[in-house]
This record gives structure tokens, sequence and C-alpha cells, in this order.
């Protein structure tokens, strides 16, 4: 005889939650199988085998544990009538398999394995980006567990609504559903889900207006922010390193502190950029030349700043240093810059970026020209970059026809 009961897992998980188990017990021996569900001791029942209704998602767990015990009684029913020996392994390796064709991962399941493997590669910036978008869709429906069904082009609309209702940017916006999509092509390529059920077909991305604008200085601003006189440490940092993207073709900072004493040569930098792996050297003007001084690091440092310490060069080290230095000694005294300034405008260390693009663009510089400026890999991000960046010509041409 074989019977089986869904109970909790012995240890908790670190967040104090318990994996709930089928276990199968055959002549005195047992084994267990997770079905992927956790829930706190107090939310379930042994009695029931079942959650309690205090458990945020006791509904759709119950009915999963109500489609596993059918499965289990179908599997156990098959070999008895069968009349030939079989053993717990037999049993598990069958529901295995019936469980694979009728239950592919869920959205959530697969979402955080590809977040798990993010994290381990090192890349924190994008493991932010997937963890903040996971936990917008799982608020968007109310619930932790998501199928990829739930997920219809219907679903997407509504999503899209939700994040417009809670004033995201539509910058945010994008991000949160291109995430999505990017989740949904690798849950296809891994086999995951078959392509029938991708529902970015008829949900166009490329539809989401990019309206929220790049902010950037005029030449005008950027020269107040250089002249303007500072005293606290952290004000000068922000104000250094900002200028330094500015004058070095809106070097990203994670490749600005990343720079080694061998990536300069005769007054020419010359990097690799960390996005796009493109080959980018810029000539060193008066201000990069007194900042490398000024941030001089130890003898011993293989960097140009003295930004990262002890020749430090692991990803998760450099990610850590990136949005801690970032956050602490850039992005927020450059609030209190700009708003001593009283330049009515959200400037963070990107902007410069977008300053640095934008004069050209201002100036106009060929867009092969301002593509090579960036390390843009191809004309088209190019492209795609100055179409959310101001333009001056319909004004100038408004200019010259009214006044």
């Amino acid at each position: 005889m074989v019977s089986y009961k869904f109970t909790l897992k012995a240890t908790p998980n670190a967040d104090g939650e318990y994996f709930i188990n089928l276990v199968l017990i055959k002549d005195r021996i047992n084994t267990s199988l997770s079905i992927k569900k956790k829930c706190k001791h107090e939310d379930w029942s042994f009695e029931t085998e079942r959650l309690k209704k205090s458990h945020k998602e006791y509904k759709q767990i119950n009915d999963l544990i109500e489609k596993y015990s059918g499965r289990v009684n179908n599997i156990i029913h098959e070999f008895e009538l069968d009349e030939t020996p079989f053993t717990l392994k037999d049993i598990i390796t069958k529901f295995k398999k019936d469980s694979g064709k009728q239950d592919a991962l869920s959205y959530t399941t697969f979402h955080e394995s590809l977040m798990h493997e993010i994290k381990n590669s090192g890349k924190l910036s994008t493991y932010n980006i997937e963890k903040e978008t996971l936990k917008s869709i799982q608020r968007f429906f109310n619930r932790t567990e998501i199928s990829f069904k739930d997920l219809s082009v219907d679903a997407i609309y509504k999503y899209q609504s939700f994040l417009n209702g809670n004033n995201n940017s539509q910058s945010t916006i994008g991000i949160r559903i291109r995430t999505l999509r990017a989740v949904f092509n690798k849950a296809i390529k891994r086999e995951v889900i078959p392509v029938s059920m991708y529902p970015f077909n008829k949900f166009k991305v490329s539809k989401i207006k990019e309206s929220g604008k790049k902010e950037y200085l005029s030449e005008e601003e950027l020269e107040q922010m250089k002249n303007v006189e500072l005293f606290d440490k952290n004000d000068i940092i922000a104000r250094d390193m900002f200028l330094l993207s500015y004058y070095g073709r809106g070097i990203n900072f994670i490749d600005l502190m990343q720079l080694k004493k061998t990536d300069l040569y005769r007054d020419t930098i010359t990097y690799k950029r960390s996005k796009t792996g493109v080959i980018v050297n810029f000539k060193l003007n008066e201000y990069w030349k007194r900042k490398i001084q000024e941030y001089t690091p130890p003898n011993d440092s293989l960097y140009l700043f003295n930004i990262i310490h002890n020749n430090q060069d692991s990803h998760t080290y450099i990610n850590n240093k990136k949005e801690k230095y970032l956050k602490i000694y850039i992005n927020t005294p450059l609030k209190r810059i700009i708003t001593n300034l009283d330049i009515k405008k959200k400037i963070t260390y990107y902007c410069a970026r977008h300053s640095f693009a934008t004069i050209l663009k201002f100036n106009n510089i060929s867009i092969d020209i301002i593509k090579e400026a960036l390390g843009h890999k191809d004309i088209k991000s190019t492209m795609s970059y100055l179409n959310t960046l101001p333009s001056n010509t319909l004004d100038k041409m408004i200019d010259d026809i009214i006044f």
C-alpha cells in the first residue's frame, strides 16, 4: 500500500518560511518532493494538509495541492492496476514527468532563477532592475505567484496603465515592460514556455513613448556649476565627477572609476565601454589634467583615480562601489548644488552624458561623429538617443520668422 500527505519541510528558510512537501510512504519507507511553494508555520493546517485563509495566496496554492493530489492518486492507481512491482522513485519520476507536461515553471519562479544567475555574475545594477520589475508585477497582481498565462496581452496593457496610475515616468515604464519582455524571450529560448504564449507580438513595446525627457545642462549652466564656490567636500567631488564626465565625452561612471594608469598615453585616454565594448578615446583638456592630479591614487594603485582601493577588480566590488559612490558622493550632492544655483532641473551624474550629446546636437555635429563620441555600437542607438534629446532647430526657425 502507498499513502501520501502534504506537509511542511522540517526546517525553515532564511525568511522563516517552510516549503510545502509532498511526502510518499510505501513499506515504511518515505520520500518527499517539494511543490515549490512556501508559507509561515502558523499559516499551515496539519489536519487538513492545506493552507489556512490567513495566507494571502491560500486559494491558489490549495487549488494546486488539490490538483497534485489528484495526479498522485491517478499515478498510484495506474501502477496498482498494472500489477507490476514499483517503487517510490517510480512514482516520483512519473509525477515529475506529468508535471513537466502540464505545469510549466511559473513566471515568478523563472524570473527569480534568472535574477539568481544575474546576481551570481556580479551584475548588481541589472539584478536590481530585475528585482524591482518583479516586485512591481507582483504589486499589480497583488500576489507573489504569477504564471506566464497571467501575463496575457490584456494584462500587460492593464499593467502599463497601473504603472501610469502610480506616477511612474515613461522611462521607468519602458524599463519595466522591456524587462518583462526579456524574461519571456529567455523562457522561450530555454523551452520553458511555447512560442504561442508570447504576448509581445500584439503588445508593441516600441509604442511606449519615452516622453520622460532627458535632463541636461546648457553651456551657461555648466559654466555656473564650474565656477560656483563650494565648501562641502562631497559637493566638490560631485561637481568634479560630473564635469569629468562632460569633458570626457559623457563617460559613464563605472568606466570613469575603472580607468587605469595604462589607459592614459600622451594626454589621450583610451578605454573600452563596459556597456557596449566599444573602444573610446579622447584627448585630455586642462580640467582633466588638473583633476587627475587632485584625485591621484597611491603609487601602487593600477587605477587613474583614487576611487577603487587595493586594486580590487571583482564585479561585485566594482558594482557595489559604483552604486554607493553615485548615491553618497555624487547624485545627492548634485541635487543640493543645482538647487542652490536655482536651476529647476533634476540632475544626476548621467545628465553629464545628456549635456555632452545635446550640445553636440545643438551645434549641428553630424550623427556619425556623435556616434563615435558616445561610444555607441551602431547608428540606430545614436539616433534613438538623440531623438529623446532636445532640439533647438525648430526654435531657430520660428525665431527667424516671428521675431
